[in-house]
């Protein structure tokens, strides 16, 4: 006799009953659209089940705290990055123009977030300060996206192959930072950002040139 297969169960931090329920995805929605509008925190789990229709304890069936449900909007918002920027890693154009693109991008939506969405900005800020789970997986994506254009530049000849790869990823890695960083989009104006940003891929592709 075949044993019934499991109902898979939510993985991410403060989540609890099944992974796929319409329930939990209505939660997120309503709570991603708190949170643009009125805030992390002005807005409470009462808040979020009142415009559900449900009372608070039914929510906790689903995420443990408010903090949870953060998380969760969080990882939702940097999931639409990390799609962006995982379309550029697998595009078909050369790695010198990927790794311009990627740079851009990973400026663009996080430029994006803090003038249109601000409040979940905030949210991405307070993420990072207290490295909730979204952030590890935010920056093992851009990681990788990293090292496929830098792997696929190599293989292509475009790139020098004698730097020890991981050292090559890494200081990218970094100096991608300065732009995606929250702070340091509150810090400079969106321009000095961009001009800086050219400066900065220039001067890695000059590094990696043959």
């Amino acid at each position: 006799m075949t044993e019934p297969e499991s109902t898979p169960m939510a993985d991410g931090p403060g989540q609890r009953g099944p992974a796929q329920h319409e329930r939990r995805e209505q939660i997120i929605a309503v709570a991603d659209a708190h949170f643009r509008h009125y805030g992390y925190d002005k807005t409470s789990v009462a808040d979020i089940a009142k415009e559900i229709g449900v009372s608070s304890a039914y929510l906790y069936r689903f995420f443990d705290s408010k903090q949870a449900i953060g998380e969760a909007v969080c990882s939702m918002t940097l999931g639409r990055i990390i799609d962006a920027m995982d379309a550029v890693a697998a595009s078909d154009e050369s790695a010198i123009t990927r790794l311009r693109r990627l740079f851009k991008t990973v400026l663009d939506q996080g430029l994006d977030l803090f003038f249109n969405e601000r409040r979940l900005h905030d949210i991405v800020l307070v993420a990072v300060e207290t490295q909730w789970g979204a952030v590890p997986r935010y920056k093992l994506a851009k990681q990788a996206a990293i090292r496929r254009i830098v792997s696929d530049g190599r293989a292509a000849g475009e790139f020098e192959r004698k730097t020890p790869i991981d050292e090559v990823c890494r200081g990218i890695d970094e100096a991608m930072w300065l732009f995606a960083h929250p702070v340091m989009l509150e810090q400079r104006d969106p321009q000095e950002l961009q001009e800086a940003c050219t400066a900065i891929v220039a001067l890695v592709l000059r590094s990696l040139s043959v």
